[in-house]
Formats: structure tokens, sequence, C-alpha cells
């Protein structure tokens, strides 16, 4: 299995990485002194179609996303003592975003984390 990088894409290579959208903000605070926030991210999928490729390579890399957009909303992550994740979503479904001179594409999938603070 390929690791999913953060906020790192290798040139020439299919690869996936983590990248942070917004960095994460406070949208409820507690009266006694916890908070719940949101952290936006994206996955990105760097696929490498080639100049005879048909759509087929792309459509998996979206399919992919969104599969893994579909995943992630079945179960919150454990970021240990004194935080609690509340839910992860997808808020886009996934879509190609980059083509670049060499011939790869960046598809990405934009989701956020809901999380308190106790």
């Amino acid at each position: 299995m390929t690791p999913i990088n953060f906020e790192f894409l290798t040139d020439n290579m299919p690869c996936m990485a983590l990248s942070t959208i917004q960095t994460p903000y406070i949208t409820k605070r507690y009266i006694y002194g916890g908070y719940q926030a949101e952290y936006q991210f994206k996955v990105i999928y760097r696929i490498i179609p080639g100049s005879t490729a048909s759509p087929d390579k792309r459509l998996k890399a979206d399919e992919l996303l969104d599969r893994l957009g579909d995943w992630v909303q079945r179960g919150a992550p454990d970021l240990g003592n004194g935080i609690r994740a509340m839910g992860v979503e997808p808020t886009t479904p996934a879509s190609k975003f980059a083509e670049y001179e060499n011939g790869d594409e960046d598809h990405q999938i934009l989701c956020k984390m809901t999380y308190e603070v106790i």
C-alpha cells in the first residue's frame, strides 16, 4: 500500500497527499474553556495518464477519491486525550484540479473534520 504523504507530491510518479486547506478554526466556545473546531483538508491523487490515456484513468482516480470520502464518514479517528473527533466528511465530490506540462494530473477531494477540545 502506498502511503499518503503530508503536503508533498512526487513529480512523475503516482502518489497521494493530504494537504491543509485552512488552519483549524474555532466554531463554538464552551463556558468551561473547551471549544469545537473545524479542520479543512484535501486529499490529492497525482496520476500520470500519458498522452494516449483514455478518460478511464481519470475517472478511476475520481472514483477512488470518492470512495475515500465515503470511507472517512464511517467513523471518527482517535485523536488522543483531551480532544475528540466528532466526524469527518467530504465537502465536495472528487475532481481534477491541475494538469502540468510534464503530463502529471492532480485530482482532489475536499473534506472537513469537526472536533472538540475539552
